[in-house]
């Protein structure tokens, strides 16, 4: 799409070799990068957006049409530029909605546009996790049918996406620590690294909440848990608590 190249020169010509070869080898070369730092995306994609007019010239959904194109374009920057796209105007522009776009969120995974934790993270905590906050239960639920997926960076964000809630606990709304919990569960029943550090990486959040229940939860979990996931579990729970638990898992 014309509209799409016309970012990706304004993106390229931020560029730095170095940028991009430090980014490729810390994701062990699993995608490529152009060499932007993170502000360098945010003001190409808001230089872009005022000078081709787009939220006048461009329908809603349009406008959801072209901000998912980015995520099937080869590098980083440009899926980065989604998400931005999604979380700084569309999101905050009431363009979108879990009941809508949630399945076509979902193919961004199915159809292979993200394909690794760091697309997918940045996914999770801009776009996701403040449509749950939003939305509330009702999104939670919809996003939590993710942990069944078969596409595991999927079934990471069923999860992920919540980890900026989670310090919060049930202040976010009632019922988001249970939800919360009960996805951590399916997580952990999956041996893949990044289902089972996802998990942790909610739980060392919502133990700041809710440190008795988080303690609890990984006590009777323990012979599902990774080491790896356990340490990030654990993390910032109490210490004798901490210690107590790392003491029953050896």
């Amino acid at each position: 799409m014309a509209l799409i190249r016309k970012l990706q020169r304004k993106l390229q010509l931020q560029a730095d070799p170095r940028t991009k070869a430090w980014w490729e080898g810390y994701l062990k070369h699993v995608i490529p990068f152009r060499g932007v730092p993170m502000a360098g995306v945010r003001a190409s994609l808001h230089a872009w957006i005022r000078e081709e007019d787009i939220l006048a010239m461009l329908s809603n959904g349009k406008q959801k049409d072209l901000a998912l194109g980015l995520f099937r374009e080869e590098h980083a920057e440009d899926k980065l530029a989604g998400i931005l796209f999604l979380q700084e105007v569309l999101l905050p522009n009431g363009v979108v909605s879990f009941r809508t776009d949630l399945p076509k969120f979902a193919k961004l995974f199915s159809g292979g546009s993200i394909y690794e934790w760091n697309i997918c993270d940045w996914f999770c905590v801009k776009v996701l996790g403040p449509l749950v906050e939003r939305e509330g239960m009702p999104c939670a639920l919809a996003l939590s049918r993710w942990s069944k997926a078969k596409n595991l960076w999927q079934r990471r964000a069923s999860i992920v996406a919540f980890v900026n809630l989670a310090k919060r606990g049930d202040g976010n709304f009632p019922g988001f620590t249970d939800r919360v919990l009960q996805n951590c569960e399916g997580l952990l029943k999956d041996r893949q690294r990044f289902a089972q550090t996802g998990a942790g990486w909610v739980l060392r959040e919502l133990s700041r909440a809710e440190p008795e229940r988080v303690s609890a939860f990984i006590r009777s979990h323990l012979g599902i848990i990774s080491q790896e996931g356990l340490r990030y579990a654990v993390a910032k729970l109490p210490a004798k608590a901490r210690a107590e638990i790392v003491k029953l898992r050896r």
